[in-house]
């Protein structure tokens, strides 16, 4: 007698988890459980069709092109050192303040991330230049390494956002509303991060020295003669976006263009960088599209086992209002981002939980919202944390791996703040899509 579709979907879960801990890859591992869950549904030969077709339905969504434009945007911005003058910029505006430098650096990253969509690049990039100037100044080395680490993590939620195109594909939301609605969210974290290291410097000066020499307003306004371009760049893409001018693929093209002449005006983009950058485009864009082609055949898995239909009654039958359980599942994405990469998270859970969340009642972007900041804080907490790798890989030997999680921990304490925030009031993040154009 076969099991109940709901164990079934419960052993192939499982399964998952075990081929992961095995350290097969994530696509692998979803497309191979998910063949073989519908094998135990259809049997072998409709089974072998979904296999078969999926991974071209699924790579011809026309919404697929947006992903490679942005990561190509990302790149011409990474190679073309469009960081270093954003955080040369913001350091002679801040640096005066207690802290400034580090403030510097998250002004600077969230600009950055405005136009990157790419945590890793732009931790990468302020780990280049931020960190040295930080300790020519003897700033606490925890916190130079822990604000450039978390402060790239804000590329997931300020658009463009990898991750909530991802978001998108894997739950069928408007990219564009989901985009806009990350706007205000995104700086949010910046400021919040800003306000937290002021207090801390101004309580502890020694964390963070001011510059010891004054900038004169000449110097400051010659700094952002470059960041007019970049700042036209973020304005155009995001009010085109707003105003119903363009859709999100058109933007995508838009600020890859405008991001691609702007370097190129600058003579910061040579032939080897622009081959790096296209090279490193394809490369990333692949990976990430196995992964939904793998997420896609598991999801389709998981609707036959009915799975999220049992998991929705269960909770409809618990004694708890609705937002307990969207905590609770917000615990879950915490402590699963210690141990699963952020790409795989969101493509082993979003065709489990989002169903449920969205059977509950909650608004969809707004959950997206939420579940993109959980995503930010996945990549800070140990042990995979992957920008904290990335930063330590940059910097070097100046710091210990495990001091530099320490200097991690009161962003993540800034983070959680943040969510607290956006949790009891969805409207910081619903606002701005709520009054866009149709």
């Amino acid at each position: 007698m076969m099991p109940a579709p709901e164990i079934i979907g419960g052993l192939g879960i499982l399964a998952m988890l075990v081929l992961l801990a095995m350290g097969v890859h994530i696509s692998i591992t979803l497309a191979t459980v998910g063949f073989t869950g519908a094998v135990a549904f259809l049997g072998f030969s409709k089974s072998l069709s979904i296999l078969a077709t999926t991974p071209f339905h699924t790579t011809a969504n026309y919404t697929l092109i947006i992903l490679p434009l942005f990561i190509l945007m990302g790149e011409f911005a990474f190679q073309g050192g469009l960081g270093t003058l954003m955080y040369t910029a913001a350091s002679k505006w801040l640096g005066q303040v207690y802290g400034g430098l580090a403030m510097a650096t998250t002004a600077a990253a969230a600009l950055f991330s405005a136009i990157t969509g790419s945590s890793l690049a732009t931790a990468a990039t302020f780990g280049k230049v931020a960190v040295p100037e930080m300790m020519r100044l003897k700033y606490d080395r925890k916190l130079a390494c822990g604000v450039v680490a978390a402060s790239g993590s804000m590329a997931a939620l300020i658009p463009p956002s990898g991750m909530m195109v991802l978001y998108v594909i894997l739950t069928g939301v408007s990219l564009s509303r989901l985009l806009i609605a990350g706007v205000i969210p995104g700086f949010l974290s910046a400021l919040i991060y800003m306000t937290m290291i002021y207090f801390r410097v101004r309580f502890n000066p020694s964390l963070g020295p001011r510059l010891p020499h004054v900038i004169s307003w000449k110097e400051k306004l010659f700094a952002v003669r470059w960041l007019v371009p970049v700042a036209i760049i973020v304005l155009v893409m995001l009010g085109g976006l707003y105003v119903g001018v363009f859709s999100p693929i058109e933007a995508g093209a838009i600020g890859a263009l405008a991001v691609f002449i702007v370097v190129l005006a600058r003579r910061s983009l040579p032939l080897s960088a622009l081959i790096t950058s296209l090279a490193n485009s394809v490369r990333t864009s692949s990976m990430i599209l196995f992964i939904i082609i793998g997420a896609m055949i598991f999801s389709k898995f998981i609707a036959l086992s009915r799975l999220p239909d049992a998991l929705l009654m269960f909770v409809e039958s618990l004694a708890v209002p609705p937002i307990v359980i969207l905590v609770t599942i917000l615990l879950i994405y915490t402590v699963l981002g210690t141990f699963v990469d952020v790409v795989a998270m969101l493509a082993l859970t979003l065709p489990i939980f989002f169903p449920l969340l969205d059977g509950l009642g909650f608004n969809e972007i707004w959950i997206g919202i939420l579940i993109i900041k959980m995503v930010e804080v996945a990549v800070i907490t140990p042990p995979i944390g992957l920008n904290v790798y990335v930063v330590k890989g940059v910097v070097g030997d100046i710091i210990t791996l495990g001091d530099l999680f320490r200097g991690i921990w009161p962003f993540v304490l800034m983070d959680i703040l943040t969510l607290v925030i956006l949790v009891v009031f969805p409207q910081i993040s619903l606002w701005l899509p709520s009054m866009m154009f149709e």
